[in-house]
């Protein structure tokens, strides 16, 4: 099978072309101590670069993935890793996604937001976040972090975070990343696609609460089973179409 060669690039635009091309560029964006073995970021980068890029099983798997959404002859153009989505116009940084794809397939233009982990939890609970917040602002007047977490809650739940009771079991961090998601492909009037992308290395701990917790927000944001035996949900939120699914890689 025939591959469009895709463009691989970090913010500064240094070319990932390998392996070791994309630990270089990978350490030039991030602390260099996240590129371990077995962990996220070097799992990830193997994926998609090994054999090499036009035939990893990264990009086969995205393909196929797609073609199950109903995107058919799916062709990826080009590809940023750590990079940077704004979904408002507070400083600071907005969603950091470990790998952005924008290519085309059944006629529309596609964004696949991925999120990497091996067992890395999906950090503080949403009510965690937002009285971590509070107490950083009193510290901080200046900064707009609660008011952040608020306008999220606001937007995508259409409850006040002031509920805490409401979010005591969603990890802010999947509600984070569906913010930067659906703002990339708001910027390209685009389909979004968001694989978890968990790859069970000799470092992975089953014990991790991950899935359960993804399972968690998939139900507090009414997403629609789409495909049982992929396990991919879709949903239109803020209008654009979303599908998100949980893929375990053994590696």
């Amino acid at each position: 099978m025939n591959y469009r060669i895709m463009r691989i690039t970090n913010k500064n635009g240094t070319v990932v072309a390998d392996i070791e091309s994309w630990e270089k560029a990978f350490k030039e964006v991030d602390d260099a101590k996240h590129w371990e073995e077995g962990r996220s970021a070097m799992s990830l980068a193997q994926y998609f670069s090994l054999p090499n890029i036009e035939q990893s099983n990264g990009i086969k798997l995205i393909k196929e993935y797609i073609e199950i959404c109903g995107f058919k002859n799916f062709e990826p153009i080009r590809a940023k890793i750590e990079h940077e989505s704004r979904f408002d116009k507070f400083k600071g940084k907005g969603r950091m996604h470990d790998m952005v794809i924008w290519g085309n397939g059944g006629g529309v233009h596609l964004v696949i937001c991925i999120e990497a982990k091996v067992d890395e939890p999906f950090g503080s609970f949403v009510s965690e976040a937002y009285r971590e917040s509070v107490e950083y602002v009193n510290k901080n007047p200046r900064s707009k972090r609660s008011q952040r977490i608020k306008d999220l809650c606001e937007k995508y739940y259409k409850i006040d975070v002031n509920d805490i009771t409401s979010y005591t079991y969603i990890r802010y961090q999947l509600l984070h990343y569906l913010a930067g998601a659906i703002t990339e492909a708001k910027s390209c009037n685009d389909v979004v696609f968001m694989p978890i992308m968990v790859f069970k290395t000799n470092k992975y701990n089953k014990e991790n609460d991950n899935k359960k917790d993804y399972e968690v927000f998939i139900k507090s944001m009414n997403f629609v089973l789409l495909n049982s035996e992929k396990e991919i949900y879709k949903n239109n939120i803020d209008g654009v179409d979303v599908y998100m699914t949980y893929i375990e890689i053994p590696m």
